[in-house]
């Protein structure tokens, strides 16, 4: 059971952020989109970091004090992510590390 665990958390860290961050890609500036990301280097953070890939995607695409959403940002879906994983392990009857 702890691998079905796993492999949700670790499916979830990459969907999730990238979830986020089409919303947010709909949401730009043609000038913001045109700073964004191509799609092999999006891929590759959103694999590589997961969540954290939020730090990036907010440092490329804006400016100025909007560069602090992404703090913030990958901050709250650090928790959704642990509590989906604590609600994970309560259904598949885990018992949790302390």
């Amino acid at each position: 059971m702890q691998v079905v665990r796993v492999v949700v958390m670790m499916v979830l860290g990459i969907l999730l952020p990238l979830l986020l961050q089409l919303w947010d890609r709909r949401r730009l500036s043609a000038a913001q989109r045109a700073r964004s990301w191509n799609l092999a280097s999006w891929a590759c953070a959103l694999y590589a970091f997961g969540p954290a890939s939020l730090l990036g995607w907010y440092w490329v695409t804006r400016h100025g004090w909007a560069r602090l959403l992404g703090p913030l940002a990958a901050g709250a879906l650090v928790l959704v992510l642990v509590g989906l994983d604590a609600l994970l392990a309560a259904l598949l009857g885990l018992e949790t590390e302390p």
